[in-house]
């Protein structure tokens, strides 16, 4: 029976999703998993939800939990890596220094200052794990989910002899959701794609339904505006470059210099989450604490495979099933016109033998000129790494176009010495490699930069974060759902008695005290409060439904009547009326950010209605509105 090592399994909601996708496979369910992570709190609460997901398949496999990595790689078949360093606290430096000189991020965990600066802190555990697996389970496969994932597949192919490949859900994840945007299935069989490219980077070169082309579909999808808005960065891409990206727009936005530099009607244009990773980080913390008083209850888990690939991986090399995954590794003339050794991401055979890229030959120019700046980004990394050479870090962020379309040279220079200084070396005790191992003919800034701590930037980003929170509405009455009778049936305006009634009055006001039935159910009012993200989630205050609508209703008070611009989030559609008037309707599909729209609204002195609707096409949804207070 098979081993297999989670490696920073306190990341405690994917290493449950892992293991339930590992036990689904009746070979695997008497399986050896062991899960490791320094931190042992994180790591108690992930063993604990993976036995839960043991009982609710009806497996029994051997759980062990380890904070010694050593021990839970002994005898180990297949690796998992999941770990990020230098958590939160070294995120926050990654954004706060550029941000010093006038560079932001949406989520700087792949490329430009953000993604090397993290590659560069795993470097040394990356090295280590393999040295670790050559040494006590050699004949193991290293399967990688920690990002950047192009520069740390680098780091493993240059460092070892491990085999290894590094594993993403966005080529899949993608297909499903553009599929939904020509109402097609993403799991109808009759329905090809090719992809292939670099990590979050790679382009759907055939869209295909039984041999027909089906990107003449997408392109006249992309003119509807409500469909434009759920990718608007992608499908700006798409009408540029003639291909659509794998990665999300939030991604996206930052790996070339059309859109963030552009200033902020581009930004609110394209709709680009500024700081979004750093909100999600936020989140993920609240999250751990529900899944830690969750793993510890008695309250049965719920199971469903995920999308993911490792799993699958596992199962073909260890029964000999032929499948067909997305893979990064070394390039060896996958993609003709990228370097041999260059990470890509390719149509990739596994079976007994392994993983084995298919040929893709020779990518569209364009798609290669948007690879290019990266993948130089990756060989200056992996040599400043190794080499010890300071001179790259800074030659890897002028390369960035991003960075290189915010900043000068000397500006450059001068930012990533300050992160270099608040991140440190190794061997002084920080994350490091040393960068100045190689003495090289590039000056440095010749500044001294004071250590930056990452706690006392959590505090101020705390504190940040509390002002803005002063400005959300957190609490409220909500109503619902309200479902139509076909999935097609559904969008932002679809009828409800209760919207016919409220639209006839015009004037804001909400019975509090009246019921309605929807699909022989009675709906009534009832109180919802947010997260601390200004998230009002219906799925928790309403029900857990796809294809449906909802209602929230709330009261907020002005001592003297005032414009303000208030910011909106949904997920997904949203129409917002103010005092019986519609002042928003954004009919999209999207996941929440609280900066997604803007409206400029008009309080009245004394007490302001509000009505939001909120529509669901699928997964989750709710929404969020932060109203900002007078300033007098």
């Amino acid at each position: 029976m098979i081993k297999v090592a989670m490696i920073g399994a306190g990341s405690v909601v994917f290493s449950k999703n892992l293991t339930g996708d590992i036990l689904s496979f009746p070979e695997f369910r008497n399986a050896t998993l062991a899960y490791m992570d320094i931190d042992r709190d994180r790591l108690d609460v992930g063993a604990a939800l993976c036995g839960k997901v043991g009982k609710a398949l009806d497996a029994n496999p051997t759980i062990e939990a380890h904070t010694d990595r050593r021990k839970a790689l002994d005898g180990a078949d297949f690796v998992i890596n999941m770990v990020q360093i230098g958590g939160f606290d070294s995120t926050l430096v990654d954004f706060e220094i550029p941000r010093k000189y006038g560079l932001n991020f949406t989520i700087a965990d792949t490329t430009g200052p953000g993604g090397f600066f993290r590659a560069l802190r795993t470097f040394g555990l990356l090295k280590g794990l393999c040295r670790d697996m050559m040494e006590v389970c050699p004949r193991a496969v290293l399967l990688n989910y920690s990002n950047p994932m192009s520069m740390n597949m680098r780091t493993i192919a240059a460092t070892s002899d491990v085999r290894a490949v590094g594993l993403c859900h966005s080529v899949q994840g993608t297909f499903a959701r553009i599929m939904s945007n020509i109402d097609e299935n993403g799991d109808d069989p009759r329905l090809n794609f090719i992809c292939a490219g670099i990590n979050h980077m790679a382009f759907y070169l055939r869209l295909e339904k039984e041999g027909v082309d089906l990107y003449p579909r997408l392109f006249r999808a992309m003119n509807d505006p409500a469909i434009f808005k759920t990718n608007a960065v992608r499908y700006e891409l798409m009408r540029r470059l003639g291909y659509f990206i794998t990665e999300s727009s939030e991604h996206n936005a930052e790996y070339n210099p059309w859109f963030i530099p552009r200033g902020r009607e581009v930004i609110e244009r394209f709709n680009v989450p500024i700081d979004e990773y750093l909100r999600r980080c936020d989140g993920i913390v609240d999250e751990f604490e529900r899944m830690k008083t969750f793993a510890f209850s008695d309250e049965p888990i719920k199971v469903n495979r995920s999308h993911e690939y490792g799993s699958t991986i596992i199962h073909s090399m260890a029964t000999g099933k032929l499948s067909v995954v997305y893979g990064n590794m070394p390039n060896h003339g996958a993609i003709s016109n990228l370097p041999n050794d260059a990470i890509a991401e390719a149509p990739t055979l596994v079976d007994r033998n392994g993983l084995q890229f298919t040929t893709v030959g020779a990518l569209p120019p364009q798609l290669i000129g948007y690879m290019q700046p990266h993948v130089t980004q990756h060989e200056l990394f992996i040599r400043a790494a190794i080499e010890g050479r300071r001179d790259h870090v800074y030659q890897a962020a002028m390369f960035d176009p991003l960075t290189a379309a915010t900043l000068s040279t000397d500006q450059i220079v001068d930012m990533c010495d300050e992160l270099i200084a608040a991140h440190g070396f190794e061997k002084d005790g920080g994350n490091l490699p040393d960068l100045d191992a190689t003495p090289t003919r590039v000056p440095t800034s010749g500044k001294t930069f004071d250590p930056v701590s990452g706690s006392s930037l959590r505090e101020s980003w705390t504190k940040a974060q509390r002002q803005a929170t002063a400005e959300y509405v957190m609490e409220c009455h909500v109503l619902g759902p309200f479902a139509a009778g076909a999935p097609g049936d559904m969008s932002l305006e679809f009828a409800t008695p209760f919207e016919a009634a409220f639209c006839q009055r015009r004037d804001g006001l909400v019975d509090l005290s009246a019921a309605y039935t929807s699909g022989g159910e009675r709906v009534v009012w009832k109180l919802a409060a947010a997260n601390k993200r200004g998230y009002i989630n219906f799925e928790k205050a309403i029900a857990r439904m796809e294809f449906c609508v909802g209602y929230a209703y709330l009261e907020h008070d002005e001592n003297h009547g005032r414009e303000a611009i208030m910011r909106i989030g949904s997920d997904d559609g949203i129409k917002i009326w103010l005092n019986g008037e519609m002042v928003h309707d954004n009919d999209t599909q999207r996941g929440f950010a609280i900066d997604s729209d803007r409206a400029t609204i008009h309080l009245k002195a004394g007490k302001n209605r509000f009505l939001i609707k909120v529509v669901n096409y699928h997964s989750g949804w709710g929404f969020g509105i932060a109203i900002p207070r007078a300033t007098s």
